[in-house]
C-alpha cells in the first residue's frame, strides 16, 4: 500500500470511472486499474462493483474509503508541515522525428505523472536514457514500452486546395510532394506509392518544418494526427488515407519506453507492473 496508491483509489470512487479518475490524476488508464487491483489482493477486499456505466463502490469499499480518505487527509497534513521535497533527475530521451507539439504533450504528461522526478529531456542523450518517448515501432531493445497517444496518417494540403473523398491516387498526384525524411512510414508509404517519389519537390528532415510548407502552399504532405487535429494551422487541411493505403500503415502508437533496469517505482507510476 503507498499513498499514490491510494489517491488513485479515491479518484475512481469519487468520480466513478476509471477513466475519469486516470484524466483526473494525469496518468494512463492501466496506472488506476493496477492500483485498485493491488489494494484489493492485499487486504482480500471487493472495493468495486464494474459495469458499463463505471464503478461503484462496494459496502466494503466504501468503509475502506471513509478510512483511506481520513488517512490522506493526515498526510497530507504531516507533507505540508514537514517535507522539503526533493526531485530525484530521470533522464528522458526525445526522438527527434516526434512533433514539437506531440512531444510537449507526453512530456508534459509524464511529469504530472512522475511528481517526484525531475524529467531531463534530451533529443540525443549520450548514454541510454532511464525513457524514451518514442513510437510503437522504434521501441529500442531493452525497453518496454507503454502506449499514451494514438494517432491516424493524413494527407495534409493548404485549406481551399481540392481534393476529393475518398482521396485518390491522381488527386493527389495533381499537387507537389513534400518528401518527409524523418516519417517513420516513409519507406513503406513510397513502396505501396512509389508515385509520389516521382513528384517530390521538397524534402524535409522534421515533420514541424513540413508543416510550416504546407500553410506556404508549397505542396502536401503525410502527417500522423491524434484527437488534436483541430489544433491544426487554420490554413492546412487533413484528409483521411483509408482506401489510399492498407489499415497496417495508417495508425501510430506513441508513447514511452522504460528500460527495463527502471525503478519499479516509476514503472508503476506509468502502468506497467
Amino acid at each position: 500500500m503507498d499513498l499514490r496508491s491510494l489517491r488513485y483509489f479515491c479518484a475512481a470512487a469519487e468520480l466513478g470511472s476509471i477513466t475519469a479518475a486516470a484524466e483526473h490524476c494525469h496518468v494512463a488508464q492501466p496506472s488506476i486499474s493496477n492500483a485498485i487491483a493491488q489494494l484489493e489482493a492485499e487486504f482480500s477486499l471487493r472495493l468495486f462493483n464494474r459495469g458499463r456505466k463505471g464503478v461503484t463502490l462496494t459496502p466494503a469499499g466504501s468503509d475502506f474509503h471513509q478510512q483511506v480518505r481520513q488517512l490522506l487527509r493526515n498526510a497530507e497534513q504531516v507533507e505540508a508541515r514537514f517535507k522539503q521535497r526533493r526531485r530525484s533527475p530521470l533522464q528522458l530521451g526525445i526522438h527527434r522525428e516526434l512533433a514539437s507539439r506531440d512531444s510537449a504533450w507526453l512530456v508534459q504528461l509524464l511529469s504530472r505523472s512522475l511528481p517526484d522526478h525531475q524529467l531531463e529531456v534530451r533529443s540525443q542523450p549520450q548514454t541510454p536514457p532511464a525513457l524514451w518517448l518514442t513510437s510503437a515501432r522504434r521501441v529500442p531493445a531493452g525497453y518496454r514500452f507503454v502506449s499514451l497517444l494514438d494517432q491516424q496518417y493524413h494527407l495534409l494540403a493548404p485549406r481551399g486546395w481540392p481534393l476529393p473523398q475518398p482521396l485518390t491516387l491522381q488527386a493527389a498526384l495533381d499537387y507537389p510532394w513534400i518528401d518527409r525524411l524523418d516519417c517513420e512510414q516513409r519507406a513503406a508509404l513510397l513502396s505501396r506509392l512509389p508515385q509520389l517519389a516521382e513528384h517530390c519537390l521538397l524534402q524535409v528532415d522534421t515533420e514541424d518544418l513540413a508543416l510550416s510548407l504546407v500553410q506556404h502552399q508549397q505542396g502536401v504532405t503525410v502527417m500522423a494526427l491524434g484527437d488534436d487535429a483541430d489544433s491544426l494551422p487554420t490554413d492546412v487541411q487533413p484528409h483521411s488515407l483509408h482506401g489510399l493505403v492498407p489499415p497496417e500503415l495508417l495508425g501510430r502508437q506513441l508513447g514511452v519506453a522504460l528500460r527495463d533496469d527502471i525503478d519499479p517505482a516509476v514503472a508503476q507510476a506509468l502502468g506497467l507492473p
